[in-house]
């Protein structure tokens, strides 16, 4: 296969790095050459991200600082990182090509411009998926508007998705699922996963981080008193974005929880160990699209600890949107069992569709 335009990846996030990174994988097993701009939006575990698929450090990174894990360093970060995309942007996309884009974060929009910058064609990847309401999840349906008005191909799991972007100019192409169905099935097929000594007993695994969850009100009222009374009943692994540490710490509640008998705070686990631990896991609580998917993947119990979700993976089957509903909550806790399913790991490859597209794009 040839490509003769340049591939910019312009990525940012670890979520973002764990969903791009089969692709990758896959282009440079194709001998497919591309550039990675990295806008270092996170920072931590993305060495390990690129070292688990073998790929090469980013060729050029957009900020130096630590990682954004406050609001005024996460302003800090925006502010430069912008700054560099109005005014030297031709130092990072010096050549019309393809940017590849992903998701609904900050950096995903932040690309699409500076792709429409650089006269690229914008190539938003797991496009289409909305909630329909502006402020949940916030802000990243905001961000998921402002890419799909600034993209030429939209790369969709499904035709829902699709048809969500169906009044936006570009090409859509589905692509069968998330590129993320590639990355679980890379990790399940590794064989260096950590055994962790908490799991010698029954645990059950909470990864949370949104906004709306961690900056407002909602965690010390409603998340935490959850998980304290679950706590009474079954060992919680709390494992900790940077984000959410920070925030604990700042509001007092990380003592608290460290002091707790039944809940261990854990370092954010490294990818091939994270789909290891939910697989062994009683069940998972969660707030992030890219663990509903996985967690659908691998047929593990799940609580989604949100108001709404763009995706449908798993919610007729082992996941739950709570809603924060008490008794919602009470039920899955006495029948999670039920709901735990083999792995269900289509046989296709979204990388793959997506690199034929590119391919053809370019023969045009």
């Amino acid at each position: 296969m040839k490509i003769d335009m340049p591939i910019y990846f312009v990525i940012g996030t670890r979520a973002q790095f764990i969903k791009v990174a089969p692709l990758m994988r896959k282009m440079l097993d194709q001998g497919i050459h591309y550039q990675l701009i990295f806008t270092a939006q996170h920072k931590e575990n993305i060495d390990e991200i690129l070292e688990l698929y073998q790929l090469p450090k980013p060729d050029k990174t957009m900020y130096g600082q630590r990682e954004a894990q406050t609001k005024l360093t996460f302003l800090r970060w925006f502010l430069i990182v912008f700054k560099k995309v109005l005014f030297e942007n031709k130092e990072y996309l010096p050549k019309p090509g393809f940017v590849l884009t992903h998701g609904d974060t900050f950096t995903a929009w932040i690309a699409a411009v500076m792709g429409k910058l650089a006269k690229c064609k914008v190539c938003h990847i797991e496009s289409g998926l909305r909630s329909f309401n502006i402020f949940s999840p916030f802000p990243e349906e905001i961000s998921r508007l402002i890419t799909f008005s600034l993209s030429d191909i939209y790369f969709c799991p499904n035709e829902e998705a699709i048809n969500n972007v169906i009044k936006y100019k570009g090409q859509k192409i589905n692509i069968k699922a998330n590129t993320l169905l590639d990355g679980v099935r890379f990790a399940i097929n590794q064989s260096e996963a950590t055994h962790f000594d908490f799991q010698d007993a029954p645990y059950a695994l909470v990864s949370l981080h949104r906004y709306e969850n961690i900056f407002t009100a909602r965690l010390t009222k409603t998340i935490i008193p959850i998980l304290e009374n679950i706590a009474k009943e079954q060992k919680l692994i709390f494992t900790l974005h940077p984000t959410t540490r920070e925030r604990l710490i700042k509001i007092g509640y990380y003592t608290l929880l460290e002091k707790h008998p039944n809940i261990i705070l854990h370092d954010r686990f490294e990818f091939a160990d994270w789909i290891n631990v939910c697989r062994t896991a009683e069940f998972v609580i969660t707030d992030g699209g890219s663990n509903q998917e996985e967690l659908f993947y691998l047929g593990v119990p799940t609580m989604l600890f949100r108001m709404e979700t763009e995706r449908d993976e798993g919610l007729s089957d082992n996941v739950l949107l709570t809603k924060f509903d008490k008794e919602k909550i009470n039920n899955f806790l006495c029948n999670y069992q039920k709901l735990r399913n083999e792995n269900v790991l289509p046989d296709i490859s979204p990388s793959q569709i997506i690199i034929d597209t590119l391919v053809e794009y370019n023969t045009h």
